[in-house]
């Protein structure tokens, strides 16, 4: 199951959250091996406080009115995004394919994520989100969210084949009224 919502951030509010993250990238400063660029948390950036905070408010509102009835999530989960995350790819960048996941794999204890959200920050033609297993292509449209499950079953991946930037904002909606833990073998 897929949810596109076209122009869930507007324009400008686009261009203030690129204008804002780019000082604090790092060339390839990613935490993950499943994809190339460059990357900053909001959440964690001092800085960058005020868009986290319209960001929350924003996701909190879609939260509450959107994906609990279209995902058929019980109202008693207790949903908080997992922090926002500023992805940049450059031309020829990839994202490799892979699921995302219920969890982050370095955690001993974590909440599982219950849904994956992107939210395309430019418009970029050759740069689709893909999901091969549905023969589905997400265009890359400034301001578009889009939400799906955190598991194998959609993995997905994207490779930059436009002449510039493709910014990304990523977050996971996690239930953090269940705290599990790593089966160690």
């Amino acid at each position: 199951m897929f949810l596109e919502i076209n122009n869930f951030l507007d324009n400008n509010f686009c261009n203030e959250i690129i204008q804002n993250c780019t000082p604090f990238l790092k060339k390839d400063d990613v935490d993950s091996g499943n994809r190339e660029g460059s990357t900053v948390n909001i959440t964690k950036t001092p800085e960058l406080k005020n868009i986290d905070k319209i960001l929350n408010n924003k996701f909190k509102d879609i939260t509450l009115k959107k994906l609990i009835h279209t995902f058929n999530i019980d109202n008693k989960t207790a949903l908080k995004d997992s922090n926002f995350e500023f992805h940049r790819y450059k031309k020829g960048d990839q994202l490799y394919t892979h699921g995302d996941g219920i969890h982050f794999p370095n955690e001993e204890i974590f909440n599982p994520r219950i849904l994956s959200l992107v939210v395309n920050l430019t418009n970029n033609e050759s740069a689709d989100l893909i999901f091969p297993r549905y023969n589905k292509k997400i265009k890359t449209e400034k301001g578009k969210l889009t939400v799906f499950l955190p598991n194998s079953c959609y993995e997905h991946y994207m490779n930059n084949n436009s002449n510039k930037d493709r910014d990304v904002l990523v977050t996971w909606l996690i239930d953090i009224s269940i705290h599990c833990s790593q089966v160690q073998r």
